[in-house]
């Protein structure tokens, strides 16, 4: 039972963490980027509902923690909420309800009368910030710790599996599949996964020859890094071989850091493809459950490594914000999607205005508003299921 509440403890603890800085980085960027082109900004809220704490700043800034921790938002001045994207008539009341209110020429501050481009910079600025702090966090944890990478060497090769019927032997080191670098374990894994059913080049070093070989990865069911039970392609080998240590200098480090988000874009952007090409479930996706059922399990599992306290928490700093660099790349990916509500759905209406040279109709808006939150509301629903499928063979250790 003690092993339960502090297990609890440690998953909600550490969610709250991870989530709480991709939320105010994301908001941060929209708040920064809105202050510097000298918009006022009436709120900056994490979570949502009634407030737990605020506090007045100087600018006139209210700074908010609210009760329901999920998300947070930006409010600017003359914003009528997350949706606000007021057509022409409707910039015209603001104008005179702000000119009454609150003085002449107080909207000039406001969001809704600077230059589009402005409007589009700080809308981007939420998700860029979020593409910053994940290379940040993979450039310092590079910098502070480096990295460790298993080489890709054959052990096993399944018989009747599509490696062996490839003509892949033990021994072979696997340099690269489909022209993409995959020396290490985790490299190929992150390939093979991503392409089930699909032909792949793999070049292998055989003794001191490079071979080119054709694999074919199988869809199975398989058990992920941290536990958990998914599905993705499997070519039947077991790989593995000495672990190799690299340090980084600064330069190298914000390199490397740059790289990966590259890197999880494009494997993010591939699995979303493949979703709408009918190769893949969908059933990887996952939401806030998801998002504690890993960190929880990221704690849980860095307090179970043997040695004192001080090891522990090094161990888990450093998971975490591993994980948390992942996490904010698929934050700042899924805030870009054409979604009213969503900040990709205010660059679209922002990109009809730059063509047509006026802003799209509240008529229109109102409808793109109210199909953004049901299907927001309908990927939150599929996105649940997933959690939970998922969540009971992340815990399960039977298996």
């Amino acid at each position: 039972m003690l092993e339960w509440m502090f297990n609890g403890l440690i998953t909600v603890a550490s969610f709250a963490v991870v989530l709480g800085l991709l939320v105010f980085i994301h908001e941060l960027g929209h708040y920064s980027v809105g202050r510097f082109f000298g918009v006022s900004v009436e709120r900056f809220s994490i979570g949502f509902g009634k407030p737990i704490l605020r506090y007045k700043a100087k600018s006139g800034t209210e700074w908010v923690l609210s009760r329901i921790p999920i998300g947070g938002y930006v409010k600017f001045l003359g914003d009528a909420g997350v949706s606000s994207n007021p057509d022409t008539e409707e910039l015209a009341k603001i104008k005179t309800e702000m000119d009454s209110q609150h003085g002449k020429d107080v909207w000039k501050s406001c969001l809704h009368f600077k230059p589009l481009y402005q409007r589009a910079l700080v809308v981007f600025a939420g998700p860029m910030a979020n593409f910053i702090l994940a290379a940040v966090l993979f450039a310092g944890l590079a910098w502070g710790f480096g990295t460790d990478e298993r080489a890709a060497e054959v052990h096993e090769v399944i018989p009747d599996g599509p490696a062996a019927l490839a003509e892949l032997m033990v021994g072979d080191k696997i340099l690269t599949i489909d022209g993409k670098d995959a020396h290490s374990v985790n490299q190929v894994l992150q390939i093979i996964t991503l392409n089930s059913g699909e032909d792949l080049n793999m070049k292998v070093l055989r003794g001191s020859e490079q071979i080119d070989l054709m694999v074919t990865p199988e869809r199975r069911r398989k058990k992920d890094g941290l536990g958990g039970t998914m599905s993705g392609g499997v070519i039947g080998v077991k790989i593995g071989g000495a672990t190799i240590h690299k340090s980084y200098n600064f330069v190298q480090a914000s390199s490397y850091g740059v790289k990966n988000v590259g890197t999880t874009l494009s494997m993010t952007g591939k699995y979303i493809g493949r979703i709408f090409q009918g190769k893949e479930n969908g059933k990887a996706l996952g939401g806030p459950l998801k998002i504690m059922a890993y960190t929880g399990k990221v704690s849980i599992l860095s307090s179970q490594v043997e040695g004192g306290i001080g090891l522990k928490l090094k161990i888990a700093f450093r998971n975490l914000l591993s994980l948390a660099a992942v996490l904010s790349v698929g934050l700042g990916f899924a805030n870009l999607m054409p979604i009213p509500v969503l900040d990709g759905g205010h660059l679209v209406y922002y990109g009809y205005e730059a063509v047509m040279r006026r802003p799209l109709s509240a008529r229109a808006q109102e409808i793109g508003v109210r199909m953004g939150f049901t299907m927001l509301a309908t990927l939150f629903l599929v996105l649940t299921l997933n959690d939970v499928g998922y969540i009971s063979s992340l815990f399960d250790n039977t298996g």
